[in-house]
């Protein structure tokens, strides 16, 4: 039952988020085409009842324009971005949809995130417990595994892979673990304290991808065919870019943030589309040289890039 209701919360917030303002009738309507109503009407006091768990549970609020007698969400922004209230209520409403399109099934094709089955919740408890990980690891660049205890701060999800932020006891330093890269993990008996003055969003902030460096931020100017234009614009490179320049061949844009080797590669794949890095000129040139590497790979004779550095 609690699930029910859960959903149902859910169904709600997403049917505003899409229509934007609705009536009791048109709301009502809507409830009645989904598969939590039984073809039957919402009553008020439900209705009521829904708002005020929502509020309470997901912080958002549902007002009413007096002039239209219309609902609709006071903060929309709010349920926009990369947080987890975010992220949870966008992955529930997709579930959602998924259950009332059960015809639908074989006809959906979603992306697998391995590294989030295994260790996933384990890392949750430990978060919630502030419980210290005895965890086995084996980065891609060793041969063998390590073993530390690390204090979990907070999770991250980038390209289909989970990672867990934490505090190595080690050396007191905080590092990126990748999950489908943990051989074993497990709660120790162990406690820290969390800091307060420590902030997930800022320990990323100016940051692309995965990669957290103390290197200050530095300006980037990329130019994009018009085709590849729409792509970014769409979908942003990072959350300050901005666009300076468009004509019909392509288009500039800006971004301020710190040139890690995740933001490098993204670059470097950008090349394919024939993006150009107009500064720096650091960037521009590591980048210029790693497709150079690339072109060489194909060059003498279809000798490959292997043969060629014997």
């Amino acid at each position: 039952m609690a699930k029910e209701l859960f959903n149902r919360y859910v169904w709600l917030i997403d049917t505003l988020q899409r229509y934007g303002r609705l009536t009791r009738r048109e709301i009502d309507g809507l409830w009645q085409r989904s598969e939590y109503s039984d073809g039957k009407p919402m009553a008020r006091r439900t209705f009521m009842n829904y708002r005020q768990a929502i509020q309470e549970m997901f912080d958002v609020n549902i007002e009413c324009d007096a002039s239209t007698y219309e609902y609709y969400i006071e903060d929309p922004d709010a349920l926009q971005g990369n947080g987890a209230r975010v992220w949870a209520l966008n992955t529930l409403a997709v579930s959602n949809m998924l259950n009332e399109s059960q015809e639908l099934r074989n006809r959906i094709v979603l992306e697998n995130i391995p590294s989030g089955q295994k260790f996933l919740r384990i890392v949750f408890e430990a978060m919630k417990e502030n419980r210290v990980l005895i965890l086995s690891y084996r980065s891609f660049r060793r041969v063998t595994s390590s073993h530390t205890l690390a204090a979990p701060y907070f999770v991250k999800l980038f390209r289909q892979r989970w990672y867990v932020i934490a505090k190595d006891f080690t050396d007191r330093k905080i590092k990126t673990y990748a999950l489908d890269r943990v051989a074993s993990l497990e709660l120790s008996s162990r406690t820290f304290v969390y800091p307060d003055s420590f902030s997930p969003i800022d320990y990323f902030r100016d940051c692309f991808g995965i990669t957290h460096d103390d290197m200050p931020a530095q300006e980037v100017v990329l130019r994009v065919p018009a085709l590849q234009a729409n792509y970014l614009r769409t979908l942003p490179l990072h959350e300050s870019q901005e666009e300076l320049d468009r004509n019909e061949h392509s288009s500039t844009f800006h971004y301020r943030l710190k040139i890690t080797p995740d933001f490098e590669q993204e670059v470097y794949a950008l090349g394919y589309w024939q993006a150009e890095v107009l500064s720096p000129q650091t960037l521009r040139d590591a980048v210029a040289e790693r497709l150079s590497r690339s072109l060489a790979c194909y060059g003498t004779a279809g000798l490959s890039c292997h043969e060629h550095r014997k």
